[in-house]
Formats: structure tokens, sequence, C-alpha cells
């Protein structure tokens, strides 16, 4: 049955966060919340989970739908994950990319059980722009990127085959 909002994706793609964080960083203590109606920053001051954050963390006032920790003792990595129950479009990308470019997650992800607009995948696929997704790099290394998917509701998990990203190896 669809999703009546998309409040009602939050906890399977919570799960999945969780699940995909662990496979990725074995060992590391995992946190993932519904952070849609809390600033990012308010959460991490209430959970106290500021080790190894940048400074800037006190600042980031923002609404995103999911965030996920993946914590060691010398290293955090962040999952953001934005929900609409819509077909994804240029609007919500730039959402994501603004909360991307705040925050710099290790792991950056446009989810909708609807996949892209035409106007969207027209963008990313037919044009191949996947350039618009990134929104991080550092010489030397590969440039962080949004990742845009379908969310299967029966599967409870992103459709690998509609994933677009600037970086696929981080996903599959």
């Amino acid at each position: 049955m669809p999703y009546k909002n998309e409040s009602e994706m939050y906890l399977p793609v919570c799960k999945w966060l969780e699940t995909f964080l662990g496979n990725r960083h074995k060992g590391a203590a995992i946190n993932v919340f519904d952070t849609s109606r809390k600033s990012l920053a308010r959460l991490i001051q209430e959970t106290g989970l500021i080790d190894n954050l940048r400074p800037e963390w006190l600042s980031w006032d923002i609404y995103v739908d999911i965030v996920g920790f993946a914590r060691t003792i010398k290293s955090t990595s962040i999952a953001l994950v934005e929900c609409k129950n819509l077909p994804l479009t240029l609007s919500h990308l730039s959402q994501t990319i603004g909360y991307s470019r705040i925050v710099l997650p290790a792991y950056s992800l446009l989810l909708s059980p609807q996949g892209c607009s035409d106007s969207l995948r027209s963008l990313l696929a037919t044009f191949g722009r996947t350039d618009v997704l990134q929104y991080h790099s550092e010489k030397g290394k590969i440039a962080r990127s949004i990742a845009v998917a379908a969310w299967s509701e029966t599967a409870e998990t992103i459709e690998l085959g509609s994933l677009i990203t600037g970086n696929e190896n981080t996903w599959r």
C-alpha cells in the first residue's frame, strides 16, 4: 500500500540506514534518528554525539529527515537522508545539496517511492549531468555525491536499478 505521507517512510528508511552503516563501518557504534522535527544541532547536543565532529556542528540548524552516525574512537561518519513521497525534483535535489554542503556527510541520499521526476531523470541520466550531485571534493580524493534512488516500500530498501550518483561504488 502506498505511503500516505513521507513520514511513514522514516521508520523503514531508518532501519535500512542502520544496516547500511553497520555493513560499511564494522565495529562502529551506529545511531540513526528521525530528525524531521528537530534540528541536527539540537539532536547532536541532546544525544552528546559531538565526538570527532567539526566545531561548526553547533550551527547545523537544519531539519534533515533522517541522520545516521557511525562512530569509532577516532572518527564519526555521518549519513543524511531526505525522503519524499512525490517524484524527486530539482527542488528536492537543491534542498539535499544545501544540507550536504553544510554537514559534508560521508553519505547523502535522496529517496522517493516514485523515483525521479522526468526532468531530474533527464538531467542526470539522459544528459549525464551527475556533476550536479557533488557536494564536496578534496584534492586526490573521489568527490562526495548525493545518491538519488527509488525506495521500494515492499522490500524496504533502495532500488539499486534506479540508483543515480556521481560515485556508484559508495552505494553498491
